[in-house]
């Protein structure tokens, strides 16, 4: 056999090999980690993330390129509460070079998301602000510094936060810039400020004059500093932009009434409330224990029976009117009355769907309008 033969045979033989490595074990490997990656899929949509997680782990082990699989590594470690282990993933990650533009917004992303998580705010902020360093109106980093700046209770940052998030198409509720300049009058007050926090609370009432939260603030300063007649003012405005809430101060703004030597003031106090909100039933318990406290029972209980709706879980309105009832003597209606709450009771808890609030005529384990069941 000549030496160009030999040379020949060896190169044939050589390439044969390689065909059959790339072939069969190539093959191999990439059927390997694509089938790794089906089970690790069906371990996450079954909540098994532990399990998914080793499965991930192997396959960026076989393929350190695979920056999706070390972005869902991350993911994963931050769900099971290793935040610090999803911190060095996604920064891992981050500091490829020549990484794509969407690769880098994800690990941005994450990164917030796995610092919030640690609840260290200030580095969560800087991944959103990159963010939006590439995408100036990126709704969820808008979103995300809102919601860290509100975490921090770093009021200023957080009213900034919402105008851009809203401005960018965002939809968060107007009433929060007041809400937030008003806690950042509480933190104030908390620290011996009272005439900052008064100033404060008087910038939050302007900033949106449909929340409530500054005038309940307002009035409780000044019923401090004994000043009565500004207190009920602000306490006024409080019921009537929180009706339902607003029921919280009505024995104060009794007690300064009485303070005041105008008691007298308190039916008409309530009696402009009943005419501008008809419907609120507290406003109404409230008038009617005001004429059982002067022994008119009778207006006190004709104001309760007027009511056109009832709300029977409402303790208050139960209690009061039962109450009234055993005082005026009435034994039967006050029986009927009882029965009824019972049966009302006993009807909201057993036939009413927990999930939606559909009443059934009958016990029922599935509710027949949204589907829940009840698993015994």
């Amino acid at each position: 056999m000549d030496l160009v033969t030999l040379v020949f045979i060896v190169l044939f033989l050589a390439i044969i090999g390689v065909l059959i490595r790339f072939l069969f074990f190539t093959g191999k490997h990439k059927a390997s980690s694509h089938d790794l990656e089906i089970k690790a899929l069906n371990y996450m949509l079954k909540g098994e993330k532990e399990q998914a997680l080793k499965l991930l782990k192997e396959i960026g082990h076989q393929d350190t390129s695979n920056l999706g699989v070390y972005l869902q590594v991350g993911d994963l470690n931050r769900q099971l509460g290793n935040a610090d282990a999803a911190v060095r993933v996604h920064q891992d990650v981050l500091s490829r070079h020549n990484i794509s533009q969407d690769i880098t917004m994800m690990a941005h992303e994450r990164l917030a998301k796995d610092y919030e998580a640690l609840g260290q705010y200030e580095k969560a902020a800087k991944h959103a602000e990159a963010m939006l360093k590439e995408d100036k109106k990126n709704l969820w980093a808008l979103q995300s510094l809102h919601r860290f700046a509100v975490k921090s209770k770093n009021w200023n940052s957080a009213i900034k936060a919402f105008q851009k998030e809203n401005a960018s198409g965002g939809s968060a509720d107007p009433l929060l810039p007041a809400i937030y300049k008003t806690q950042e009058a509480i933190d104030a007050k908390n620290a011996g400020n009272v005439d900052e926090a008064i100033t404060l609370l008087k910038q939050a009432s302007k900033l949106n004059n449909k929340c409530a939260a500054p005038y309940y603030h307002l009035g409780k300063i000044k019923q401090e500093e004994n000043n009565y007649k500004h207190a009920i003012d602000f306490f006024t405005t409080f019921v009537e932009l929180d009706p339902t809430a607003g029921s919280y101060v009505f024995s104060e703004i009794e007690k300064m009434y009485f303070e005041l030597g105008q008691f007298e003031q308190v039916e008409q106090f309530y009696q402009r409330l009943h005419k501008k909100q008809p419907e609120n039933l507290e406003v109404i318990i409230g008038l009617a224990a005001y004429f059982e406290r002067k022994g008119e029972y009778r207006d006190a209980l004709s104001l309760l029976e007027d009511v056109k709706d009832p709300d029977f879980t409402n303790l208050s309105y139960i209690l009061k009117r039962l109450n009234i009832l055993e005082k005026l003597g009435h034994k039967d209606a006050l029986k009927q009355a009882a029965d009824e709450f019972v049966s009302s009771d006993r009807r909201s808890r057993i036939l009413t769907c927990p999930e939606c609030g559909d009443v059934s005529d009958e016990p029922s384990y599935i509710c027949g309008k949204c589907g829940w069941v009840e698993l015994v």
